[in-house]
């Protein structure tokens, strides 16, 4: 049988950066064989739940062959994705398949319904918290975050915050990977079943190891494109 022209192979990218991260969560993973397609949050007043945004996500992605590739929150809006619109594969960058894998802290401040608290200002002017999970290495990292999750406003904020903590999953049973740093303070590998680790980062390693995760991405994509191109020969 002739050989398939590459492009019958390439598949779409969809990435969906963490809670408040836009694109620029991204700028440094290069990743080559496919389309990118970068995704960046808005406040949907309709939307309650991560369920909800993701059916409204689900009605916008045109497009065939896709892989999403979520991050933190983003990554659990993959995981619900994949539920609406299955995609060829899921990798998940320092994010849960599910709330069996949330630290003691979230589960906590979930069974106190927290988010309730505050209104959508009282909330943003609170953000100064993630300090205490994201870890970042350097200045320019905490800067780079912070800039951006202040640029989306109180009232995603207020949303996100919301719908991480009243998230409840159901069973998940899509193929995925999981790639998380062996330094991450919110989600923990040891919580997860086969996770890859990538020592020495921590929940913003997008930015801390770009090269290595790049690596690891691309790695999981020449895979998925050799099952595809094996299975029609």
């Amino acid at each position: 049988m002739s050989s398939v022209p590459s492009s019958e192979f390439e598949f779409n990218v969809h990435w969906l950066p963490g809670m408040g991260a836009d694109r620029r969560l991204f700028s440094k993973i290069k990743v080559e064989k496919v389309t990118h397609h970068y995704h960046e949050w808005r406040h949907l007043p309709q939307a309650k739940t991560l369920s909800d945004y993701a059916s409204w996500l689900a009605e916008n992605i045109e497009t065939e062959r896709n892989i999403y590739i979520g991050s933190s929150m983003g990554g659990m809006m993959a995981t619900e994705l994949m539920r609406v619109k299955p995609a060829d594969h899921l990798i998940l960058l320092s994010a849960p398949t599910g709330r069996h894998e949330f630290p003691a802290l979230l589960k906590n401040l979930s069974a106190i319904r927290i988010g309730q608290w505050f209104s959508p200002r009282q909330m943003h002017a609170l953000n100064r918290m993630a300090n205490t999970f994201m870890g970042f290495k350097n200045e320019e990292d905490k800067a780079l975050f912070f800039e951006m999750l202040e640029g989306y406003g109180p009232d995603f904020l207020h949303f996100a915050v919301n719908a991480i903590l009243d998230w409840k999953p159901k069973e998940f049973n899509y193929p995925y990977v999981q790639i998380v740093g062996g330094d991450d303070k919110l989600f923990k590998s040891q919580k997860m079943a086969q996770p890859i680790v990538l020592p020495g980062a921590g929940h913003f390693m997008t930015w801390e190891k770009p090269e290595e995760l790049s690596a690891l991405i691309q790695s999981e994509i020449d895979h998925l494109i050799e099952t595809k191109r094996s299975f029609v020969r």
